[in-house]
């Protein structure tokens, strides 16, 4: 079984990157947000666009990303039980991996496989202006975007007869979502999981995922 991970709004309580962002750019990343979710503008594009508002030092923007990052109740106990039963996990995020190793070295979580992106800074000690460097790993699609799409590291990853669990909540996550046996979804991910008649259940933590599963499997 491959548990196939978001990170931001999904393994955390609250979206870290726009409360960030929220912080240091104001209101002026929601336009783009906007668009992202009406599939007007991609992923990849829209998200560095955003993260190029940024203007604070480098040190300060990727801690407060690790402050405010709060992880969902039950987590810890779903990998160590998807361990137990055999299975692996994949952390898959466009997010910052600086910040997302921070987070899970302070949180003592079982170790994951991690795609995220890499945070450059064209300024002084890596500071800005900022663009993003996404995980090369991730494949090109054109509701993506070039090197953003999901959907093509799973099928690439993906073992022969393997269940796929796939947990999200964005726009980002809606190609790994058409390739799961199953989802695990909030935000506007479920939305488009409803719209599209995918295989989906509700997230709103991780403490009674594999109760979920089981119900699944045993009625499938």
């Amino acid at each position: 079984m491959l548990a196939f991970l978001d990170y931001d709004g999904t393994l955390t309580t609250q979206e870290c990157n726009e409360i960030a962002l929220q912080l240091y750019v104001g209101d002026a990343w929601r336009p783009i947000e906007e668009k992202l979710k009406a599939d007007r503008l991609s992923h990849a594009d829209g998200f560095d666009r955003q993260i190029g508002l940024v203007q604070a030092p480098r040190a300060e923007f990727l801690g407060t990303l690790v402050e405010v990052a709060e992880i969902s109740p039950g987590l810890h106990g779903f990998l160590d039980e998807l361990q137990r039963r055999g299975g692996r996990a994949v952390l898959v995020s466009a997010g910052l991996r600086e910040a997302i190793e921070a987070v899970w070295r302070r949180e003592g979580l079982p170790p994951v496989d991690l795609y995220a992106s890499e945070l450059v800074g064209e300024g002084a000690g890596g500071g800005p202006p900022y663009h993003l460097a996404f995980n090369p790993a991730l494949g090109d699609c054109p509701r993506c975007g070039p090197r953003l799409c999901k959907g093509a590291l799973l099928r690439r990853l993906r073992r022969p007869g393997e269940t796929v669990l796939v947990f999200g909540d964005g726009a980002s996550d809606v190609c790994p979502a058409r390739e799961a046996d199953l989802t695990f979804a909030r935000g506007h991910l479920a939305e488009r999981c409803a719209a599209e008649g995918l295989p989906w259940r509700p997230l709103p933590d991780f403490r009674r995922v594999w109760d979920e599963v089981d119900a699944w499997r045993a009625g499938a």
